[in-house]
């Protein structure tokens, strides 16, 4: 039993390791082939010969009115559109919070307006931000179930896509809410990529919640170009385009 125990513990700890020293050099390579695939499948369909020229202001409306205030969802289904806007939201919230650990901005800028608020935005709020997340994909994916068939027709990438995120999160939820394996006396470094990409961390999380995260993280961020969630970057410039589309037709 005793090396049974031994040899889980020497395969997790591989596992683990991979995920920080080598997975992430998969990630960006498996990801830039991925955006390379889809611009090349952009780039072969039937080309637009009708040439447009963008309006910034238009494009900028139609984005703000398309891809932040979900103007089109809010028409048609007002529950959706407070959920989307919601998760999206949330996205806003967890990424920016993400960027403290790389150093991108410190829990200083908020002392400010007190010690008692700062402490607030930076440890208590990402909880709350934390749950909004996950109850929103949960209800994408049952709202998803429910529709099939009916105004939903998916294919097997849209639910891997939003389990993958799902999973994910769960996993960056329970990194916050398991008690840390300690408290270093300096910030604790993690080194994905030597002096490009390191996550400094105030406490050492729990090695199986975090090493789960980054993992999820990781074949999520691989897969986005292979899926729906490419209108990461679609969503935004396909509104600025139609934007400037739609000024040139006024004319």
């Amino acid at each position: 039993m005793v090396w049974k125990v031994i040899a889980m513990n020497s395969l997790l700890e591989a596992i683990y390791a991979f995920s920080v020293e080598k997975l992430p050099y998969i990630t960006i390579f498996v990801t830039f082939i991925g955006v390379a695939l889809r611009v090349m499948r952009w780039r072969s369909s039937p080309p637009d010969h009708e040439k447009i020229k963008m309006d910034p202001v238009e494009s900028i409306k139609y984005v703000i009115l398309d891809v932040v205030l979900f103007r089109k969802t809010w028409k048609t289904d007002k529950v959706m559109w407070l959920a989307l806007f919601l998760f999206h939201g949330s996205v806003a919230g967890i990424v920016f919070g993400h960027m403290r650990g790389f150093h991108i901005w410190s829990i200083h800028m908020f002392e400010s307006l007190g010690h008692t608020f700062a402490e607030f935005m930076v440890h208590t709020l990402p909880i709350y931000v934390g749950y909004v997340f996950i109850i929103t994909q949960v209800y994408f994916l049952i709202r998803r179930v429910m529709l099939e068939n009916k105004q939903l027709t998916s294919m097997p990438n849209d639910y891997i896509a939003l389990v993958l995120l799902l999973l994910k999160s769960i996993a960056g939820q329970g990194m916050r809410l398991v008690p840390p394996e300690g408290v270093p006396s300096t910030l604790y470094s993690v080194v994905f990529i030597p002096r490009f990409v390191v996550l400094h961390l105030e406490t050492i999380p729990n090695s199986h919640w975090f090493h789960v995260h980054i993992i999820l993280t990781q074949l999520f961020i691989m897969y986005v170009p292979f899926s729906k969630f490419i209108h990461i970057i679609t969503g935004v410039i396909a509104p600025a385009i139609y934007g400037s589309r739609r000024k040139e037709i006024d004319r």
